[in-house]
């Protein structure tokens, strides 16, 4: 796999959303779900939820943290390479759950986040041999960077979706952390 992909014309990073998953997302969602006795349960499951809630928020959340340039989450939601996770769930199930969960996360946190049918190895292949399509991908969320506008957020919805799916780690000061470090690099 690859891993993120730096835009220098705009000076923005493309975290890889589907290499954040395989090593270090799923990992820990798989371990929490065996240590509950949850790998038998669906994926739409409550308790399975919450764990897959929490590990991605916080995994993307630190990945954010740590990056030093404006960043934006990229999802290939057509494929999984060297996914586990599909020994339990079918890898239909798994995109489909993480396509709607992505595009939640995208209106509820001040992060921006592109669901896109190529993977990060195709999109850089379009870049370097200068496709329209890859430049139509990457102006796209240039647009999708630019639009996000921090003062906006409110941080109301994420509390409900918190309290919601208990993600107790997810409180004001993790918030203001995030908020800061995205004010900072903007």
């Amino acid at each position: 796999m690859m891993s993120d992909l730096h835009i220098e014309n705009y000076d923005f990073t493309i975290i890889d959303f589907n290499d954040l998953l395989i090593d270090d997302i799923q990992p820990q969602i798989i371990n929490s779900l065996h240590e509950f006795n949850l790998l038998d349960k669906s994926i739409n499951n409550l308790a399975v939820k919450k764990f897959i809630f929490h590990y991605t928020i916080f995994n993307i959340c630190e990945k954010l943290l740590n990056c030093n340039t404006k960043s934006i989450v990229f999802f290939n939601n057509t494929q999984l390479d060297d996914c586990e996770l599909t020994k339990y769930y079918t890898e239909n199930e798994i995109l489909l759950f993480f396509t709607n969960f992505l595009r939640r996360v995208d209106k509820i946190l001040p992060i921006k986040i592109f669901i896109s049918k190529y993977s990060i190895v195709y999109l850089n292949h379009l870049i370097e041999t200068n496709d329209g399509k890859g430049q139509t991908t990457i102006n796209s969320m240039v647009s999708k960077i630019n639009s996000l506008d921090i003062s906006k957020y409110t941080f109301s919805d994420i509390k409900k979706f918190t309290k919601r799916y208990e993600l107790t780690f997810l409180n004001r000061d993790y918030f203001n952390r995030l908020s800061t470090k995205l004010l900072l690099i903007r």
